[in-house]
């Protein structure tokens, strides 16, 4: 299994604990004064520990962090909450999303590294990832179950018109520099590629222009995939 899709497959996952953890109807209950994290949170936060912990023991360094999605759903449940508008609270929560503290720590590391680092994270055919080997622990749900339902909105997400036409429109964005990509995940196994073919520097020089390039491109991308996503997740 190539390292995107066990990225993806540890990515639904974590929806789907996050799914098991709020129910079908019930998202987020902020509290008054916003200073007691939700309940989501909290087993976000014990799964990322795990992690951390579990990176540790393989000689890896990762931050336990709150991923940017728990920030988008945390900001759309309170716009809920309150009346406001949905859809400007997701994009703005999209758009202001703080960097994560790994991929900046891996942005450092030579492609040997980062290779190695993922297949820690992530894992391998023959090694099961820290990822996914802690979210039993995290969650106390069948995971099982819970990503057979992630799959199904992923599935309708991928589907929507409006995820469709913005993907389109950052595979124009990345050919306008230069990149022949066929979708949005594929950014990662193209720079993998040219990088083995490079000395350590000027793969890591190309991989910092790739991404550099992707991050620009994707913006509208990540704010419509989340907007659909959220929406099927908290109406399933």
């Amino acid at each position: 299994m190539e390292l995107s899709n066990r990225r993806n497959r540890s990515l639904l996952l974590v929806a789907a604990l996050i799914a098991a953890t709020i129910g079908a109807s019930v998202l987020f209950q902020p509290s008054a004064h916003g200073e007691e994290p939700s309940e989501v949170r909290d087993q976000v936060l014990r799964h990322q520990q795990l992690v951390a912990e579990c990176m540790e023991s393989r000689g890896f360094e990762y931050v336990a962090t709150v991923p940017g999605d728990l920030i988008i759903e945390e900001a759309r449940a309170a716009a809920e909450a309150t009346g406001s508008d949905v859809k400007a609270a997701v994009e703005e929560a999209s758009q202001n999303l703080p960097p994560d503290p790994n991929e900046l720590h891996v942005a450092t590391l030579e492609p040997g590294q980062q290779q190695a680092w993922g297949d820690a994270l992530w894992g391998t055919d023959s090694l099961e990832g820290c990822y996914d080997s802690t979210l039993e622990t995290a969650s106390r749900v069948d995971l099982e179950a819970e990503l057979d339902r992630a799959q199904s909105i992923l599935d309708q997400v991928e589907s929507d018109p409006s995820v469709q036409g913005a993907e389109a429109e950052y595979l124009t964005c990345m050919a306008a520099h230069g990149y022949s990509l066929n979708s949005v995940d594929s950014i990662h196994e193209y720079v993998g590629l040219r990088a083995e073919e490079l000395d350590a520097e000027a793969g890591q020089e190309l991989a910092d222009q790739a991404y550099a390039h992707h991050d620009d491109c994707v913006r509208q991308y990540n704010a419509t995939f989340n907007t659909v996503h959220l929406s099927l997740l908290g109406g399933n």
